[in-house]
């Protein structure tokens, strides 16, 4: 994984090789779209940034570890929770 600094928000997140490998790209700069802002940009996932990661918040880190769910039952409870829901 790559970490990698959004032009547009400055938010730093970590970037996995197998999306961007699909999103157009030249040469090492790839078309991919920040997690934080939802803003597409044209990036270098090849060459880390040295910035702490920022992205996603350490709150919502935290409530995940902190209900004592894994991450396979936290996908699961989204899921049925997104049943219920209206739009």
């Amino acid at each position: 994984m790559a970490t990698v600094k959004c032009k547009k928000c400055d938010a730093v997140f970590e970037q996995g090789l197998g999306g961007a490998a699909l999103a157009p790209h030249v040469g090492p700069l790839h078309y991919v779209k920040c997690p934080a802002c939802g803003k597409r940009s044209w990036l270098n996932i090849y060459s880390s940034v040295k910035d702490p990661v920022t992205w996603p918040p350490e709150e919502k880190q935290n409530q995940a570890t902190a209900s004592g769910l894994t991450e396979e039952e936290l996908e699961k409870k989204r899921i049925e929770e997104s049943k219920y829901e209206r739009a």
